[in-house]
């Protein structure tokens, strides 16, 4: 199967080459808007039928759904040897996911945040990106270590995966107790302007937005890196920038298309649910299949600044009535623009 895949990433790279790549990175945008404007709409739709909130249905299937393109680039990249690519893929998505997409979907409208969210799903995250950080400094060989001897190996990401597996159950259990929870109030005209009528036709419209949201994210993301490898950036710095935001971009769709049509719950519900499923399944899966490298020098300072951002993010959904406002969805889009900048300073030899 992993071969199998593969081999698929491979021919799908090498069908994306023979265009350029403005062009690949703009049809990538394209797919990726429409995507997240279908995957919502059958969301909400299927979670009414469900009997599920729309909190749950966030922190699951749309969470898994807009990770995709992580799951996929970080198992080829892990395969191909580019460790580096997966390890900054992984924590500069999280951190993209944090400051850029919540801090966007807020300027677009303040998001209510659920008192389940605060007690219990951000505690968790913060606990994870914790447990990151310290299972990377058990593994520190010291600063005078061969590159490459900082990693995470099959250990962790077995481990990972023993606890993705009882995170999923607990949120199913969790989603079917809370099926009368109202997270965030709908109006009929919001809820009748989101939903579709027919629940195949939400079937059907969430699979497809699944299929374009992945489809545009590899485009974006092969678009993105070659136009990176172009100016000649190192693949440290593609991972944790072009990449990883490339990545993001389902999550950033999604968020902002649910904010704008008043669905803030699952705006947040998709941000927690992808950054626990990237540190859970898709960094434990890579880890699995092969070592993931943590870069030598900054990679320390990625995993702090992405466990201190997790933490930052409590104060912000507990203050202001429950509510992410306008101004700290500033405030956090210019923390990720500034992280940005350093990371790119720090690669040129600042």
């Amino acid at each position: 199967m992993i071969p199998g895949l593969l081999g698929f990433g491979l021919n799908v790279s090498a069908l994306l080459d023979a265009f350029p790549a403005p062009l690949v990175l703009a049809v990538g945008l394209g797919l990726l808007l429409l995507g997240g404007h279908w995957l919502v709409q059958g969301a909400v739709t299927i979670a009414r039928a469900l009997g599920v909130s729309t909190l749950m249905i966030g922190l699951t299937v749309v969470a898994f759904g807009t990770s995709s393109p992580e799951l996929a680039f970080n198992v080829i990249a892990a395969l191909g040897g580019n460790s580096d690519l997966s390890f900054g893929n992984v924590i500069g998505s999280n951190i993209a996911n944090i400051a850029l997409v919540l801090g966007l979907a807020a300027l677009v409208s303040p998001l209510p945040v659920h008192s389940r969210v605060i007690t219990r799903e951000i505690p968790l995250l913060i606990a994870l990106a914790g447990a990151l950080l310290a299972a990377a400094w058990l593994r520190f060989p010291g600063a005078s270590a061969p590159e490459h001897a900082w990693f995470f190996g099959r250990l962790e990401g077995g481990v990972m995966l023993a606890v993705f597996a009882v995170f999923v159950w607990n949120w199913f259990q969790a989603g079917r107790r809370e099926a009368r929870d109202a997270l965030a109030p709908i109006s009929v005209e919001e809820a009748e302007e989101t939903q579709v009528k027919s629940k195949p036709l939400a079937v059907l419209l969430f699979l497809l937005g699944l299929a374009l949201l992945v489809t545009g994210g590899k485009c974006a993301e092969n678009g993105a890196v070659r136009l990176a490898a172009w100016a000649g950036v190192s693949d440290a710095l593609i991972g944790l920038t072009v990449v990883a935001l490339a990545t993001s971009l389902p999550e950033i769709v999604t968020s902002v298309v649910a904010s704008r049509k008043g669905h803030g719950d699952l705006a947040v519900g998709n941000v927690v649910g992808s950054n626990m499923f990237n540190v859970l399944l898709i960094l434990g899966i890579t880890a699995s299949v092969a070592p993931v490298h943590i870069p030598q020098g900054r990679g320390g300072w990625d995993l702090l600044f992405h466990t201190g951002l997790t933490v930052v993010l409590f104060p912000l959904a507990y203050t202001g009535g429950n509510t992410m406002k306008r101004v700290e969805g500033a405030m956090l889009v210019l923390a990720y623009l500034g992280y940005m900048a350093w990371s790119v300073w720090w690669e040129l030899g600042g």
